[in-house]
């Protein structure tokens, strides 16, 4: 009756199964998926506007807009990292005692029953056959010949082995190895990196870049400045070219001066910059207030974001947004209008089309002028396990190289005299792990030169 295996045999057993092997690939392979299909690092706001409340709230309880820096992605990932461990510990140690193995005993008989086998009745002494045959096996396998005399003696038959790529056995490890390593370097991308945008004005520095996932905010070990920002345009309107002539400023000091164009991106420490995209930003906004009842008109400047108390009362104005061209009707600015004890309210309001439903409150509104900047948007982005991932991938290209094109190829070589005949037979067998047909091919062309050197000698001087 066999024992049931301990807790951690159990345990190992169950990580290094191919069941769990093909479910985490399964797994990873669908996250993928939903990765490529679904939009990644937008925000709820915006899901909730493409896809509807409800959608959006499982999409963003699933992190499935963040797919890859989520914490049910990276246990995937562990978890395959520890499957492949997990099969390496438990099946390297056989792999490595079938390597060190020592040659069995054969006879021709046990040869014979090869798939890959042939018999050759020679016309010479054994021991002049001996040397032919040695001949032979070195001229068509090469250096891969090393034959080992199991004779004992001057007795019995003489056995001997020629075997090559005993240790592309081990060739799969090294793929399991590649793998780990992609794998190491992704989680340390994941956990270690982050990316994030950095919007600038001419004459802006900033070290703060809003990350992708949610609103938060990382500081930078150094400063960018935005010297110049250029755009151009095709006769149709589109962008052209955007190139940000960036500073980089570390403890007060300026250590680098570059553009930064599309496809021509900076890296400093580490960080990369991309030149992404572009955009105005809207410093403050001049208005008219009008009160429809009495006809005062109250003139007003509002700085971006920064409430701003109503003459003569306590309400304030806030500008909350602004949009270039929004819904194709040219600029607008999102006014809030706040009220002590109140809840506070808001409106669009169209930049170039005065009074045109331009109210909020008991006002009528008119943007007399806005000051505006054009800004660049660039993406940042740290991922410290990249070249990790890139050794691993090398690693995998040769390991699976390797693993191809190496073969663990044996010759089992048999030489004894037939008493009846008085010949000597030559029994060869052979077996490889690989590219079966090219060993087939040598096989065959070594049994033909053995047939005409054996079997037609030449005759003696």
């Amino acid at each position: 009756m066999s024992k049931e295996k301990s807790a951690p045999g159990a345990a190992l057993g169950w990580l290094s199964s191919l069941k769990l092997t093909l479910v985490l690939f399964f797994a990873l392979a669908a996250a993928s998926v939903v990765g490529t299909l679904l939009p990644q690092e937008i925000s709820l706001p915006e899901l909730r506007e493409h896809f509807g409340p409800a959608t959006a709230s499982l999409i963003n309880f699933l992190a499935l807009n963040n797919l890859y820096h989520s914490m049910w992605f990276r246990i995937l990932l562990l978890l395959l990292c520890t499957n492949l461990v997990a099969c390496t510990i438990e099946r390297l140690p056989k792999t490595i005692r079938l390597i060190r193995r020592s040659q069995d005993p054969f006879d021709s008989q046990k040869l014979s029953r090869f798939g890959m086998s042939s018999s050759i009745a020679a016309a010479l002494p054994l021991e002049q056959t001996q040397s032919v045959v040695e001949s032979a096996v070195c001229e068509t396998f090469g250096r891969m010949c090393r034959i080992e005399s199991a004779r004992v003696g001057g007795l019995g038959p003489l056995c001997a082995v020629s075997e090559t790529g005993r240790w592309s056995t081990l060739m799969v490890y090294l793929v399991h190895l590649s793998v780990l390593i992609v794998l190491v370097g992704a989680l340390a991308g994941s956990y270690l990196g982050f990316k994030g945008t950095m919007n600038l004005t001419e004459g802006e520095t900033s070290d703060k870049v809003m990350l992708a996932e949610g609103d938060s905010v990382t500081e930078l070990p150094f400063e960018v400045r935005c010297d110049k920002f250029e755009v151009s345009f095709y006769d149709t309107g589109a962008p052209k070219e955007f190139k940000s002539d960036v500073a980089v400023i570390e403890n007060g000091r300026e250590v680098l001066k570059r553009s930064i164009v599309v496809n021509d991106p900076l890296t400093y420490e580490g960080i990369t910059f991309y030149q992404a995209s572009y955009g105005t930003y809207l410093k403050e906004a001049e208005i008219e207030l009008t009160d429809p009842d009495s006809g005062k008109k109250i003139a007003m400047t509002l700085p971006f974001r920064r409430p701003v108390t109503i003459p003569g009362t306590s309400d304030q104005l806030m500008i909350n947004e602004y949009e270039e061209n929004l819904m194709r009707v040219g600029q607008a600015i999102e006014i809030v209008y706040g009220k002590q004890g109140l809840q506070s309210s808001s409106r669009w309001i169209l930049v170039d089309r005065p009074y045109h439903g331009n109210r909020i409150e008991n006002y009528l509104v008119r943007v007399t002028q806005t000051d505006r900047a054009r800004f660049t948007g660039l993406q940042v982005k740290k991922d410290p396990g990249i070249w990790v991932v890139w050794a691993g991938f090398t690693l995998m290209t040769l390991a699976i190289g390797l693993t191809f094109y190496s073969s663990h190829r044996k010759l089992w070589v048999c030489i004894e005299p037939d008493k009846k005949s008085g010949k000597t037979i030559v029994t060869l067998a052979g077996r490889a792990s690989r590219n079966v047909q090219v060993f087939e091919e040598k096989f065959e062309a070594l049994r033909r030169g053995l047939e005409n050197r054996l079997k037609n000698p030449p005759a003696p001087l």
